[in-house]
């Protein structure tokens, strides 16, 4: 590009600047978002790693077992190695601890850990937060989140089991800081003395051996020294490798999110092209006899395109500087909010990598850029002689009879190519799930194609209420929302986009409140369930067998209508299935399962009822075999869908009892009497498991609310994203209203010279943006639903039923908030628009 077209677009650039910088602020908005969200994922990433270089702190060599645990032995073995330090054997062993109600603190289905308290200070993998290590048998040491969530005070009693499930009390000497250590997922952490970990947990071997090498050593060397000493199944790695591989694992909490962030970011910076389009192309219009002068002093047809695409190149790339400032704001802003996006990510400055620069100028320059390209061709088309045969060119159609059928035909194979791809889809359930949403925005581009035809019809049909009601000032906001069929056509897309989005989401949420709900009543017919945590060291809250006694002191009480014993066992077909068995006088009422084919009135001895997925997995129908050991084969009676319990096979009592013998039940199903509430009944149970530590109990009000509470995150988190983009297409709207001021200048002096009022003449422009956004909208919030219904159908036919849920209130106030917020949008142009003189405004040749 030659320098005077160079100075030409710095001069157009300062000509409009006030213009240009709405339009830049919408790109700054959208390359900070998107780029912030790069900058949240490395800072997030660096803090994880400073952190978790404290809890690997001077290690330079670990030792870990594939399977089994490292003995002491070993560990005289790493010791005598040349070169080691330092070597401490660490004990991580399973232990339950329970809270000041006398429940079992649980997390994921884990109970808690016991840790051993560090032989050499220099490698503990915790520091202390307050008090001070267990030194004596009876002391505990219990992490931050536990003593913060259980209410624990220093000196005060913590109560935990040992493998038979005996509670004792230990006194509380100090609090651990584990950092954010993933290996324990946020299950209780306690540290105790050597004494207690054998006496609770029966632990003496270790689970990780740690090493400081001597100086001048290199852990790599030492690794393999260390290596050469250990048994079969062990294996060594160096202190970096062990602190790269904790990071990565603590990272992955941030990815999934951070992968959502990106989504939105590029769905911000596709609302910002529209709106930067749509400014280049008023700026055209505007400008056609400063352009078609141009042509006439020699400028051709490629140096007039280039100065106007130098023009956005240059807004572009000083704008995504700006965005790229914006991002440090952005990133560290979600760092702050750690609690909403992912939990425990530690503080640490903003990290900014040059990929995040280099994405941050180059996506925001690249988007401008295209965005400008077609009205720099327009702009390029303008004749010489316009400057002297027409005052200006601003108004432009849906374009000339060829244009405008190649326009119908371009959106109607759009159109069909998303549907189609929506209608393979669907029956393919979750894993149709991107063709369907990728169909409907192949739908969308149809109908953005289509939108310079359309949205003139839709504003006509949005504003001929208000104009037979409200009059003259409403007609001249409909006849100038249609003048430029393109310019509203790419304002209302903007605007659409964001909603669209935003009511498909809500759909979507929707729809799953009510399936999990409806299947949570479907699966949890009985108000409680309780069953037994095992203590004795096992991987997880597996269920064990229940207290003998816990079901017939629960039936005493006429608080419960029904209080049914479960039992189940295991058969080895593939990877085992569960069978349960329920004594035939409790089998009965919300007990039995809803069966979808077949009848349970043939299950006896010989038989068995199926869960419906289990037999659709395997192929199997009513009346078919399947063996099952060392039942042998047994007849399909029955098939079912939802139980109160999850096993896949059900069989008769005396089935049950020939093959397993009565054993002891590992699941009680509790419903409450007529007229007792779920509070009541909750603390009825809550005093007999005083004496029950290790049984749980879990509410169908519990599950649901714990439901309702992760939806509503999800939806307020999809929200705020999702406004970001209404925000910018809302900046669009005012940007465009501002343009379309200053363009029609002459005519507003003209409409208020003939009669029309300073406050009419406000309320033209506003009513202008309002049906604007009316159509956005109300577009954005069909097409929305619309897609939303229709992945939501494909969801439900497979794994559920029903019919999608429409939250219409919600749609409604998202819809009305965004139009009003484009309104406010307008206001300030409108106002400037009404105080400008007559005279001035009359003699401007423009």
């Amino acid at each position: 590009m030659n320098r005077p077209l160079l100075r030409l677009a710095l001069a157009n650039l300062r000509a409009h600047a006030v213009r240009l910088a709405l339009t830049g602020f919408a790109v700054v908005v959208a390359v900070g978002f998107l780029a912030g969200t790069l900058v949240y994922g490395d800072t997030a990433r660096a803090a994880f790693y400073g952190d978790l270089a404290r809890s690997a702190r001077n290690v330079d060599v670990v030792v870990e077992p594939e399977a089994g645990l490292v003995t002491p032995t070993t560990v005289e073995r790493i010791r005598a190695v040349d070169g080691v330090a330092a070597v401490d054997g660490r004990v991580i062993a399973w232990l339950g601890v329970l809270d000041r109600n006398g429940r079992l603190i649980e997390s994921q289905e884990h109970i808690g850990y016991a840790l051993s308290v560090p032989g050499v200070a220099a490698l503990a993998p915790y520091d202390l937060a307050g008090g001070r290590l267990p030194r004596v048998p009876g002391e505990i040491a219990v992490d931050r989140a536990t003593v913060a969530g259980a209410g624990f005070v220093p000196e005060g009693p913590v109560t935990v089991l040992d493998q038979a499930g005996t509670p004792h009390r230990m006194r509380l000497v100090g609090v651990l800081d584990l950092g954010v250590n993933r290996l324990f997922g946020g299950s209780a952490v306690a540290a105790l003395s050597p004494a207690d970990l054998e006496t609770l947990t029966g632990t003496t071997d270790y689970a990780q051996v740690v090493v400081s090498a001597t100086d001048g050593t290199d852990p790599a060397e030492l690794r393999d020294r260390v290596a050469a000493v250990l048994g079969p199944g062990q294996q060594a790695l160096t202190g970096a490798g062990l602190r790269d591989r904790l990071a990565r694992q603590a990272a992955k909490y941030v990815d999934g999110f951070l992968a959502v962030l990106l989504g939105f970011g590029l769905v911000s910076l596709t609302v910002s092209a529209f709106v930067i389009y749509n400014t280049f192309a008023m700026l055209g219009a505007q400008r056609a006899r400063e352009l078609s002068l141009l042509r006439c002093v020699g400028a051709s047809r490629r140096q007039v395109a280039g100065a106007v695409l130098l023009e956005a190149s240059l807004l572009g790339l000083l704008a995504s500087i700006g965005g790229l400032l914006a991002s440090l704001v952005v990133g560290y802003g979600l760092i702050r909010g750690r609690e909403l996006v992912a939990s425990d990510i530690p503080l640490h400055a903003p990290v900014v990598r040059w990929p995040t620069v280099a994405v941050a100028l180059g996506f925001g320059t690249l988007v401008a850029v295209l965005a400008a390209l077609v009205p720099a061709l327009d702009a390029s088309r303008v004749p010489p002689l316009a400057a002297l045969l027409a005052r200006d060119s601003t108004e432009a159609g849906a374009g000339p009879g060829r244009r405008r059928r190649l326009r119908i035909a371009l959106a109607g194979t759009l159109t069909g190519v998303g549907l189609l791809a929506v209608g393979t889809g669907l029956p393919l359930a979750f894993p149709g799930l991107p063709l369907v949403l990728g169909g409907g925005m192949v739908v969308f581009l149809g109908a953005v194609v289509a939108a310079p035809l359309l949205v003139p019809r839709a504003v006509r049909l949005v504003g001929w209420l208000p104009a037979r009601i409200f009059g003259p000032a409403v007609r001249l906001a409909v006849a100038n929302a249609r003048r430029n069929p393109r310019r509203a056509a790419a304002t209302t897309s903007a605007l659409t986009i964001g909603v669209a989005l935003m009511a498909m989401f809500s759909v979507l949420l929707a729809t799953a409140r009510d399936q999990a709900g409806r299947e949570l009543t479907e699966n949890f017919p009985v108000e409680f369930v309780l069953d037994r945590v095992r203590t004795d060291g096992a991987p997880s809250a597996v269920r064990g067998p229940l207290p003998a006694g816990l079901a017939s002191r629960l039936r005493a009480d006429p608080a419960f209508a029904t209080v049914a014993e479960v039992r189940r066992a295991t058969a080895p077909l593939d990877a085992g299935i569960r069978i349960w068995a329920v004594p035939p006088e409790q089998f009965r009422g919300p007990i039995r399962p809803e069966v979808t084919a077949g009848s349970l009135a043939g299950l006896g001895p010989g038989t068995v009822a199926l869960n419906r997925q289990f037999a659709q997995e395997r192929g199997l129908r009513i009346g078919d075999r399947l063996t099952l050991a060392p039942s042998g084969p047994l007849t399909v009676v029955a098939l079912y869908d939802d139980a109160p319990t999850d096993g896949a096979a059900l069989v008769s009592w005396p089935q049950f009892l020939a093959t397993y013998g009565v054993g002891e039940p590992d699941r009680l199903l509790v419903d409450l009497a007529p007229g007792v509430s779920t509070a009541a009944g909750r603390q009825v149970i809550d005093t007999v498991l005083v004496d029950y530590p290790a049984v749980r109990v879990r509410g169908l009000a519990d599950q649901t609310d714990a439901l309702s509470a992760t939806l509503d995150e999800l939806l307020g988190i999809f929200a705020a994203l999702l406004g970001m983009s209404v925000l910018i297409a809302v900046l669009g709207i005012g940007n465009t209203l501002a343009l379309s001021v200053f363009e029609r200048r002459r005519e507003s002096a003209t409409v208020r010279a003939l009669g029309l009022s300073r406050r009419q003449l406000v309320g033209m422009l506003l009513t202008e943006a309002a049906l604007v956004a009316a159509v956005g909208t109300l577009s954005g919030t069909v097409l929305g639903a619309g897609l939303g219904v229709a992945a939501a159908v494909g969801l439900i036919d497979s794994y559920g039923h029903g019919l999608p849920a429409v939250p219409i209130g919600q749609l409604a106030l998202c819809a009305a908030l965004a139009a009003t917020a484009a309104v406010l949008a307008s206001l300030l142009p409108a106002r400037r628009a009404g105080r400008a003189p007559i005279v001035p405004a009359l003699a401007d040749d423009g």
